[in-house]
């Protein structure tokens, strides 16, 4: 077992700490992916509005673009294991919250909204403080095994969440999914709170928290690889990770499924998306580079060309498997490749740049999204989201080769 975990695909769980971290995490992601599936069948079914549940789905983004810069710069100063138990317990909080409303009948859709919102103000704080606390649990060397486990549990969730959502409202009700997801923070609190990994705590430089966001945006800036993995990540949050508005707009509207069809059509996408994070797993440090990040997003936005012209939902659940397997893949990849290359001082507000680009322009993204399910065709989002992503990742293309060849003539 010690040889397997030493240099296996697993060997990141050869780290006590991790491991006490990765079990939590494992069951908390299960009740994550049913509430996420319930809040946004349930957002549906008030409003049957694709711009609204756009909003819903946006608003809890808001916060990210807001403050997600400010978080990063926090997080580098602080414990990042009290900061993690703070969030998961706000969250278990909201989740429960959610069910008690639910469960009484009184959930309005502006209870959603406000949720939603709430939500995303905590997960500003807790995802680039977990992301960046994973360095501290196994090392730079086990980094990117780490961060592929850690999506593999995620993408796994992906396809047992939605699928045991949807049995759980057509048999219990829509309100039990919010109930076991507020149960299923319990073993990640006592997770966090098991481990035992010494914290280096940055010294006081009587630096304001804006003169550390600055310092951390011209981080990214003055070096070149990660300033043009951020641009992509921009690009990849904005017009391809709408999977909230996109996937039940396109499963009731385009091709007339309930929730158990909308269930299905995601397990698919956690089926590749699973397959996609094994890969980074067992994927080498050495290996994850720009290269692989440009091939990745050009392949799904050709898949999402491809959606928006099917009409088959057999067709439908193969191509979201390739959907899943390529988004995971750049994500992972490009979490990993920018923090092996931000030094310990910056890395939470590499992080935080990241999750702005990642998850805080997609207010944006679903709004666009939504728009365009509703006045064109519920197809459309998929197909004008392919074709801008590949326009805007050609020009990055474009300026980066141009860059190599100026400094290969110097």
């Amino acid at each position: 077992m010690q040889i397997f975990l030493a240099s296996g695909p697993f060997r990141a769980l050869r780290h006590k700490n991790y491991r006490y971290y990765w079990f939590g995490q494992a069951i908390s992601v299960i009740g994550s992916w049913m509430q996420n599936m319930a809040m946004q069948w349930l957002a549906l079914e008030l409003t049957n509005s694709a711009l609204l549940l756009s909003i819903v789905t946006a608003i809890e983004q808001v916060p990210v673009m807001i403050l997600s810069l400010f978080a990063g710069a926090i997080l580098d100063r602080k414990q990042k294991k009290r900061i993690i138990l703070l969030t998961q317990s706000l969250l278990l909080t909201f989740a429960f919250i959610l069910f008690l409303i639910t469960y009484t009948h009184v959930v309005r859709y502006w209870h959603l909204v406000v949720l939603a919102f709430m939500r995303g103000l905590v997960t500003t704080f807790d995802n680039p403080a977990r992301q960046s606390y994973m360095i501290i649990l196994v090392g730079r060397e086990d980094l990117p095994n780490a961060v592929g486990l850690n999506s593999m549990i995620f993408n796994l969730a992906r396809i047992i969440g939605p699928a045991v959502a949807s049995l759980v409202i057509s048999t219990a009700g829509i309100e039990m999914c919010f109930l076991a997801n507020a149960i299923s923070f319990v073993p990640v609190i006592v997770g966090v709170f098991l481990i035992d990994a010494r914290e280096s705590q940055k010294e006081e430089n009587g630096k304001s928290v804006f003169t550390e966001v600055i310092e951390g945006l011209k981080y990214v800036y003055t070096n070149k690889v990660l300033l043009r993995t951020i641009s992509l990540v921009l690009i990849m949050g904005t017009f391809i990770l709408n999977f909230n508005v996109l996937i039940p707009v396109y499963a009731k509207l385009a091709l007339g499924r309930n929730e158990t069809g909308f269930g299905l059509l995601m397990s698919s996408m956690g089926i590749g998306a699973l397959t996609g994070a094994f890969l980074t797993a067992i994927r080498r440090k050495e290996n994850i580079n720009l290269n692989l990040l440009f091939k990745f997003i050009l392949f799904v936005s050709i898949v999402y060309i491809l959606l928006g012209l099917n009409k088959s939902y057999t067709v439908a659940c193969m191509l979201f498997v390739l959907v899943g397997l390529l988004a995971i893949s750049f994500n992972t990849s490009a979490n990993a490749l920018l923090q092996l290359l931000s030094g310990d001082d910056f890395r939470a507000r590499v992080l935080s740049i990241y999750f702005l680009c990642n998850a805080g322009t997609t207010p944006i993204g679903n709004l666009f999204t939504g728009t365009i399910s509703q006045k064109i065709s519920p197809w459309a989002g998929f197909y004008i989201s392919g074709l801008v992503t590949i326009a805007l990742t050609i020009i990055v293309l474009i300026t980066t080769f141009k860059k190599r060849n100026l400094e290969k003539t110097k």
